[in-house]
């Protein structure tokens, strides 16, 4: 993942092979159950497991992003902090 996208990478060579920019997320969620996190782009839907990290941290890293990219450069916006759990919680 990278601070606007997120890229799937040959794991040999590190190479990417495809990316998706998190403007084009329409929606995400995680499948709690099997553990696998579903992106929905305008395009095509993306289904992974997370293999080094606890999915509820990819849950709660696109939520703080999209979070982040709601907010107005006005340096005195109050925080919405209902608005901030609703995008970075609902995990178990």
């Amino acid at each position: 993942m990278s601070p606007n996208k997120i890229m799937r990478m040959d794991l040999n060579s590190g190479d990417a092979i495809k990316t998706w920019r998190y403007g084009n997320l329409k929606s995400w969620h995680v499948n709690w159950e099997v553990r696998h996190v579903i992106l929905e782009f305008e395009t095509e839907t993306l289904t992974f497991a997370c293999l080094s990290a606890d999915c509820k941290v990819v849950h709660e890293y696109i939520g703080g992003y999209i979070f982040l990219s709601m907010r107005s450069s006005d340096k005195n916006q109050n925080l919405d902090e209902e608005l901030f759990h609703k995008l970075t919680g609902g995990w178990h």
